[in-house]
């Protein structure tokens, strides 16, 4: 990326977010894939083969956080070598990382064909499941490497001053694969459940076959940006730096699989397969708003490592404050908008059942109360990945995802299992009020998270210089 763009002067709050805007638009496109999916599948495939996707999912984010990690963590060491005054390494730098990924996307995609279906049934899948689940997961499984490929090139097109064309890359994936969906689930599955789940995943693929190999032409041609695949330097230093650099973005997916598996199993211990749909629904809208706070972390993340790498201590306060103003805004509104129009957008997951509109509903509203507090600790986690701090970066990550989470979903359902049962007030049942402690959990989870992460802004502050 050329100094002029990322020695940025006036560094407004209007002007950042412009900065920034492809990049979060072109995660918040990615994200809609498996939403897209969901949204087909529940309307032309059941509940069933809708949960099914949903209990495959963690699987595949946990992919996709590896892609994002080498993303990251390569964009803030690239970035860095860049704003040092060294251009030809930081372009060996990029080709080592990227070899590197592709070779472990080929092996997972081995490897998961043959551990996909004994993991599922460790989970407890259900045998009428099963079959929707190995299903999706078999279309899928081939196309893993151009999925880690998709997040990670676009931390690297706004790395490599192209942020513009990542988006183009990503939208012309999306409309690939919605217009997949609609072909594929809405038109020739004729409503045939298994067929709808096997046309989803069909659209999936072709569309990570353009969000993954179109940039990876574009990178390996000659181009106008600041970025060029070629000769590697093989340095095992270069991938460890990576990954420190990243940890924390892979333990965010990682821990975020795992805990999406413990709801998972808690819903569908509590009320069967319409727990697990419902849940799926508001995983979805967090999807969504997780994708918009990732995508303003990993847009601003060059901006920072630059100009910490050029010892710009004067913008990088300044980027500091700004984000803070803008991450803490969008919180605030996402989290009145949503509560607005939970109604409609779990809806759209219903396919007509009452039942499950009503239970969607009652779990978006309480989910959405997190959404207050998600943002600080997404930008948190960024931040210090873009600083080359992957100490910092991955224990905000791994408490806040992993050790809060566990935590808040242990202790909250049985605080209000224990109050209702002593009080017997409302004529609330004492497992009912468990059932509503476990979709508060994240609530409490999310607020923990913040003030750690304030906490880190605090400490590091003189170190950084921000």
């Amino acid at each position: 990326m050329s100094e002029n763009k990322l020695n940025m002067q006036n560094l407004s709050v209007g002007k950042l977010i412009l900065y920034v805007l492809p990049t979060i638009i072109a995660l918040l496109i990615s994200s809609v894939y498996s939403i897209v999916d969901g949204v087909f599948v529940s309307n032309f495939g059941g509940t069933t083969a809708f949960a099914a996707i949903n209990q495959v999912a963690p699987i595949f984010l946990v992919v996709a956080s590896i892609g994002f990690m080498f993303g990251t963590g390569g964009t803030a060491l690239v970035s860095k070598v860049q704003g040092e005054g060294d251009p030809e390494r930081a372009k060996k730098i990029f080709s080592l990382i990227t070899y590197t990924l592709i070779a472990i996307g080929i092996t997972l995609s081995i490897v998961l064909w043959f551990v996909t279906e004994p993991f599922l049934r460790s989970l407890g899948t259900t045998d009428e499941m099963m079959p929707f689940c190995m299903a999706y997961a078999h279309i899928i499984i081939p196309a893993v490497t151009l999925f880690m490929l998709q997040f990670y090139f676009q931390s690297f097109f706004a790395c490599a001053g192209k942020p513009k064309l990542g988006l183009i890359d990503t939208l012309l994936a999306g409309v690939v694969n919605i217009g997949g969906d609609a072909l594929f689930v809405g038109v020739l599955a004729n409503k045939d459940p298994v067929k709808s789940v096997q046309g989803a995943a069909y659209a999936t693929a072709l569309g990570l076959l353009v969000g993954g190999l179109f940039p990876l032409i574009y990178f390996f041609a000659k181009n106008s940006s600041s970025l060029r695949l070629g000769k590697a330097e093989f340095k095992l230093r270069y991938i460890g730096a990576t990954c420190g650099n990243g940890i924390s973005e892979f333990l965010t997916n990682v821990s975020a699989s795992f805990i999406n598996i413990v709801y998972n199993s808690l819903f569908l211990y509590m009320i069967g397969d319409m727990g697990v749909a419902a849940f799926g629904t508001v995983g979805y809208v967090n999807t969504i708003f997780g994708a918009i706070a990732s995508g303003y972390a990993v847009g601003v993340a060059p901006l920072i490592a630059y100009n910490y790498g050029a010892k710009a201590s004067d913008i990088l306060k300044k980027l500091h404050k700004n984000s803070l103003v803008i991450v803490i805004g969008y919180s605030i509104i996402a989290t009145i908008v949503i509560e607005l129009v939970a109604t409609p957008l779990a809806s759209i997951f219903s396919h007509n059942d009452p039942d499950l509109l009503t239970i969607t509903v009652d779990g978006l509203r309480i989910f959405t109360l997190s959404f207050l507090f998600k943002g600080i600790p997404t930008y948190g986690s960024g931040f210090f990945t873009a600083l080359n701090d992957g100490f910092s970066s991955g224990f905000i990550a791994f408490m806040r995802t992993l050790v809060f989470n566990l935590a808040t979903i242990i202790a909250v359902p049985l605080i209000f299992f224990y109050i209702v049962d002593a009080q017997k007030h409302g004529g609330m049942e004492s497992y009912e009020a468990a059932y509503y402690g476990v979709w508060y959990s994240i609530v409490f989870s999310e607020l923990l998270a913040t003030l750690l992460t304030l906490l880190f802004f605090k400490v590091k502050k003189k170190k950084y210089q921000y």
